[in-house]
């Protein structure tokens, strides 16, 4: 605990842009003891709502009875008040865990919650970063109603978002690429774990045995956890954990396990390549893998 009696004693925010990884690093991470994995803390501001696609704002595992979200809500008058520090200082209370990762990756929200809590206690930035390819070819499977050069467009917006956030950042900054996280998986924990003054854990190298209570996160990635626990509580993955049809197959045949996702290399058209490297070619130089 803090001097001033805080039990939360940093918070991480990782950066990037969706579909490079984030919630496999946040699971990652929250496996470490010592470490909360929040998800996309900033849904913590609608908590309860229903969403477009009809599910409901909530603990991605437990629900609406979730012991660290449930009855916390926007506006509330009690323990943890959504945007602001308190919530992460609720969140520690809540798990017992003084290490809270925030996987939000939206600039505004990052820049916001980090001032609020940047004299409190240290505010880390990790910067995440997946060729931009692979990005762009997990978006057109999922809307594929909106062409490449859009989504490059927004891939190449949000990386250099990232990036000048990242050069502005007043504390701590660890860069990492997906690739490097998903082929060396230890090494590249060691690093984090190191930046933030602990120890690597072992068992950080299987998430998918962990309790974990995040907000959002790639659903896909979250089912390999909610498989792996249905297995051992009862044979079967949970019946209520959908899937859209863009993640279904693959993830009913992932295994649950750290794996390279290189389907970019196969699926990607060579129109869509072409309108990439036209728009965002230079931003993703950095990133090529």
């Amino acid at each position: 605990m803090n001097p001033d009696g805080r039990s939360n004693q940093a918070v991480v925010f990782i950066a990037g842009a969706g579909h490079s990884g984030t919630t496999l690093l946040g699971l990652l991470l929250g496996t470490h003891p010592s470490v909360f994995y929040a998800g996309e803390a900033w849904n913590s501001t609608r908590l309860g709502a229903v969403k477009d696609d009809g599910q409901r704002v909530q603990c991605t595992y437990c629900g609406a009875g979730c012991s660290v979200w449930a009855g916390l809500r926007p506006g509330s008058d009690g323990l943890g008040l959504p945007g602001s520090p308190d919530l992460y200082e609720t969140l520690s209370v809540r798990s017992g865990r003084p290490v809270v990762v925030d996987s939000a990756k939206a600039v505004a929200w990052i820049e916001m919650q980090a001032a609020a809590v940047r004299d409190v206690v240290p505010a880390h930035l990790f910067l995440l970063g997946r060729d931009g390819r692979a990005v762009v070819n997990a978006q057109l499977r999922k809307y594929p109603h909106i062409p490449a050069r859009e989504h490059a467009g927004m891939w190449a917006e949000q990386i250099r978002a990232s990036e000048r956030l990242a050069a502005r950042w007043p504390g701590p900054v660890s860069r990492l690429h997906y690739e490097d996280l998903a082929t060396r998986t230890e090494s590249t924990l060691q690093r984090l774990t190191a930046s933030l003054g602990l120890a690597f854990e072992p068992a950080m190298l299987d998430p998918w045995n962990s309790e974990q209570h995040p907000l959002g996160g790639n659903r896909g990635t979250h089912s390999l956890l909610a498989r792996s626990r249905g297995s051992r509580a009862n044979g079967a993955a949970p019946a209520d954990f959908p899937l859209d049809a863009s993640k279904r197959e693959h993830y009913s045949r992932h295994p649950p396990a750290v794996v390279l996702d290189l389907r970019w290399h196969q699926e990607m058209p060579a129109d869509a390549l072409a309108a990439f490297d036209e728009v965002a070619g230079e931003a993703n130089v950095p990133y090529a893998r």
